[in-house]
């Protein structure tokens, strides 16, 4: 019965499910979210694997930039922010080179097992931890309140637009626009 089935169980009947249809697209929102951590990483290598074994394109929807990263390194990243898109490129660009600051605060929030490169991670600092009402969002950048780049006149003005990046993907804050941003110090 299915309500005896566990997290893990139940996630693999709904990826059989999606694909009794042959599906080219599979939007996998929060697919691993609900399981315990153990099991996670045995379902992302199955969803790998059917990627490839079915030919099959993944949105792959998640708040874990490390999951992201995991799943997604061949390919890209769309960061957003209150329902805007502040961010987007190939995932290796994006990890190791985040120009937008929410990207920068979810990156330094992703804790590093690594002591020597924990160390050296650069802390981002908001201005404020609270997140803005959906019902009432900010003039201009929706991320500014909490922004640590924050510049009046510019910031809650108008609503950036997303620029393309030289090296790949785009972004969609000018103040930070052109700067190279490390998380490395």
């Amino acid at each position: 019965y299915p309500h005896q089935l566990s997290g893990g169980q139940r996630q693999r009947v709904a990826v059989a499910r999606a694909l009794t249809v042959d599906p080219k697209f599979i939007v996998a929102d929060e697919a691993v979210s609900m399981v315990d951590v153990s099991i996670r990483v045995s379902i992302l290598t199955m969803l790998a694997r059917l990627k490839k074994e079915f030919d099959v394109t993944f949105l792959f929807i998640t708040h874990d930039l490390a999951l992201a990263k995991y799943f997604a390194w061949q390919g890209r990243i769309t960061v957003m922010y209150l329902g805007r898109i502040v961010e987007d490129g190939p995932t290796q660009r994006l990890i190791t080179d985040p120009r937008h600051p929410y990207t920068q605060a979810l990156l330094s929030a992703v804790p590093e097992a690594d002591p020597e490169l924990a160390h050296h991670k650069r802390e981002i600092e908001l201005r404020d931890a609270e997140i803005p009402s959906l019902l009432a969002l900010p003039r201009g950048c929706t991320f500014h309140p909490r922004c640590p780049y924050f510049v009046a006149g510019q910031c809650d003005v108008a609503v950036p637009p997303l620029e393309a990046l030289p090296e790949g993907g785009r972004v969609a804050c000018p103040v930070r626009m052109g700067e190279r941003i490390s998380l490395l110090v």
